[in-house]
């Protein structure tokens, strides 16, 4: 069973996906029930093997909660927790997964896992390479108790690279958890390159992520097209992300009807492009970065602005490492925007192929949900001394 709250967006339930189908990879008598709010459960419905159980959304926005249905915010949680836990005790998993939040929207998990650990099924906790400002963070989770309650997951799955940031130790993690284990970037499998459908010459793909508010940045790199194609000899291909609101999707389609831009618009995946685009423009979202590199491209990251800093970190993070080149959100002009994808169809130098992180993180974390805590926490070096495929850490 596996939680993933993702009001807003598809990243989340993106990576959730993507373990599911690891898990089913390493064991296809296996079942899974991933439990979701995202309003775009449907896109990963198809995944032979999983089903999900639709909560009513949450959407956070800043710092404050929204919800849809005409109950109060605390009425909201209460259904959902319920649900939560009667889905647990109906599906009996042998295996608990939370994604990103230790106890759920505003603890809402907590009955959940107050019941799981009086029982046999494993406990775990996934964290993706960067959240927000730790300051943010720290604050948020002791609110809501989140720190006395890593205390119960038999294990917590790290999702990046510790080479690249600490995330462990960077949000406090370390001090509270049995024990940290470093799984690696989660990506997408590839998939073979598209061959028909993608623009004559050279391309450069705009991924706008989940969508939600990726219109200045798409509608920004319209606008620059034509200006790169002078200089660089490229032309344009935008996903927008499918939760992008339907009076922006709209402006976008006209805009580039205008100069023969294809804009992809709904549920469409970018992976059979992206193999073949010269480069990629893209805010800072986990996904989209990762399964950018994964593919070796020239990437040109526009973090969002606000109010998280997740994106900003990760987009400084990477460009440090030179594997991303980077203009910050407040810079964000057509004429900018085109000098920057200009020299970075013009340097050979990004990515750095030797500083790419690893990608397998689905397939770790697989094998620790499927085979047992005890497989999975191998020691740091073997016997010979060679150094282990898993990175433990204990408390």
């Amino acid at each position: 069973m596996i939680y993933c709250q993702d009001g807003l967006g598809l990243g989340h339930l993106r990576r959730t996906s993507n373990i599911a189908r690891a898990v089913l990879e390493r064991a296809s008598d296996c079942a899974v029930l991933v439990v979701s709010d995202s309003p775009v459960t449907p896109f990963f419905s198809s995944l032979s093997g999983t089903d999900h159980l639709k909560l009513p959304t949450v959407i956070k926005q800043g710092e404050t909660w929204h919800h849809r249905l005409p109950l109060t915010l605390h009425e909201t949680l209460r259904l959902r927790s319920r649900l939560i836990l009667e889905a647990f005790k109906e599906f009996r998993p042998d295996a608990v997964l939370v994604d990103h939040l230790p106890v759920g929207a505003l603890g809402e998990l907590m009955p959940l896992i107050d019941y799981a650990t009086e029982g046999k099924a494993k406990l775990f906790f996934g964290l993706r390479d960067v959240m927000d400002a730790p300051e943010v963070v720290s604050r948020l989770w002791s609110e809501v108790g989140a720190y006395t309650y890593l205390e119960r997951y038999d294990a917590v799955l790290t999702y990046g690279c510790r080479d690249l940031h600490d995330v462990a130790f960077t949000y406090g993690v370390s001090s509270h958890a049995r024990t940290v284990i470093d799984c690696n970037y989660v990506v997408s499998p590839s998939v073979d390159p598209v061959e028909r459908g993608a623009p004559d010459g050279r391309f450069v793909v705009a991924l706008g992520g989940g969508g939600f508010d990726a219109f200045p940045l798409t509608a920004a790199f319209l606008d620059a097209l034509p200006l790169v194609q002078q200089e660089a000899g490229v032309r344009g291909l935008i996903f927008p992300g499918p939760t992008m609101p339907a009076t922006h999707g709209r402006v976008l389609l006209q805009r580039a009807a205008d100069q023969g831009v294809q804009v992809r618009l709904g549920y469409e995946d970018a992976r059979p492009w992206l193999s073949r685009a010269a480069a990629v423009v893209t805010m800072a979202g986990y996904n989209s970065l990762c399964e950018s590199l994964r593919e070796g491209r020239k990437i040109l990251t526009v973090p969002r602005a606000g109010p998280s800093q997740e994106q900003r970190i990760r987009s400084r993070l990477f460009e440090d490492r030179q594997l991303v080149a980077a203009l910050a959100p407040e810079a964000l002009t057509p004429e900018r925007l085109a000098s920057e994808l200009v020299q970075l169809l013009a340097n050979d130098g990004l990515p750095e192929q030797a500083a790419i992180p690893p990608m397998n993180g689905a397939q770790r974390a697989a094998a620790l949900l499927v085979d047992g805590s005890e497989t999975a926490r191998s020691p740091r070096a073997s016997s010979d001394g060679s150094r282990s495929s898993w990175t433990v850490r204990r408390a």
